[in-house]
């Protein structure tokens, strides 16, 4: 796994040498006084084979959070398959050294662990479960979207509390997140001539996540092209068209791109940010002098799958 990066930490994978680091979060009796109990040296031992174990079975685990700046080990969060009320399913767990804790790093870290194991498997929801008293880990995972599933009695927890997203509740809060921020953005001309940065930007910047598409609108239609449709385009699907603007060497079709709205109303960034039906736009005229011309619509979550 490359390093998950997030505005203030890194996520790695755990090695040995992160013992004497991962026994001061896990073997604080204060800090775990939720957990079932204490690690002691070899538990912690153990929980670094066990995830390294998991690295290479399940291609994810718990990995190391570490402070972006100095390269500090604080903690663990990850993705893990946990039996909860009787089923496998996946978890996002997290461990925060105490004097680390109520600064925004569990839900940072949970937050970037949620959109890699979204992005990354396919799995139709993701869970959170801790024991009922555990309120902060529970109001955790309800700032990262995620909502109450249920309760139920168990031997460890007396009771446990579990959560859950589903993944189109994630991608629901990715496009209202991107179509407010493009929104923000109408009548500006900071974007003229740049359309897909602005809608690239409208998504990365409104999320805080990576995106992968071309060095043009056209390029970037070609990449996801296995994806492309036709017809009305769904709300927040990124819309394309071919479009011959002038190059440095002479005409190139660079193409033109915007995001839908729904209903067939497009935000882009033309002379302004603006908003037009998606069929309308065909009728503008590029500075070539040439017409846009409808190729067709992307949906979010093809998107959010472009491999770097």
């Amino acid at each position: 796994m490359k390093k998950i990066i997030t505005d203030r930490l890194f996520l790695r994978e755990m090695k040995p040498d992160d013992f004497q680091a991962l026994f001061q979060v896990l073997g604080d009796a204060e800090a775990m006084r939720h957990y079932p109990y204490a690690f002691d040296k070899h538990r912690v031992m153990d929980w670094i084979e066990r995830n390294r174990n998991h690295y290479r079975k399940d291609g994810f685990g718990l990995w190391a959070v570490c402070l972006k700046d100095t390269g500090e080990l604080i903690g663990d969060c990850g993705l893990t398959l946990q039996k909860i009320n009787g089923e496998t399913l996946p978890e996002i767990g997290f461990h925060i050294r105490r004097d680390c804790q109520r600064k925004g790093y569990a839900k940072e870290a949970a937050r970037a662990v949620r959109d890699w194991a979204f992005r990354n498997t396919d799995y139709p929801a993701l869970y959170s479960y801790c024991k009922y008293t555990n309120e902060p880990s529970f109001r955790t995972a309800e700032s990262i979207g995620m909502r109450f599933a249920c309760e139920y009695p168990d031997d460890a927890n007396g009771k446990t509390h579990v959560s859950v997203m589903t993944g189109e509740e994630w991608l629901n809060e990715l496009t209202e997140n991107m179509i407010s921020r493009a929104e923000e953005k109408l009548g500006s001309r900071e974007y003229a001539g740049w359309c897909l940065s602005f809608i690239e930007e409208a998504l990365e910047k409104s999320n805080d996540i990576e995106i992968f598409g071309g060095d043009s609108a056209k390029a970037s239609a070609l990449l996801y092209a296995d994806g492309m449709r036709q017809g009305i385009p769904e709300r927040g699907a990124f819309v394309f068209y071919d479009c011959i603007c002038q190059g440095p060497d002479g005409p190139v079709n660079w193409g033109h791109c915007g995001i839908s709205l729904g209903a067939g109303r497009i935000i882009h960034a033309w002379d302004t940010v603006r908003i037009d039906d998606y069929r309308e736009i065909e009728a503008m005229t590029a500075l070539s002098g040439d017409h846009p011309k409808y190729i067709g619509w992307v949906p979010i979550d093809r998107v959010l799958k472009q491999k770097p």
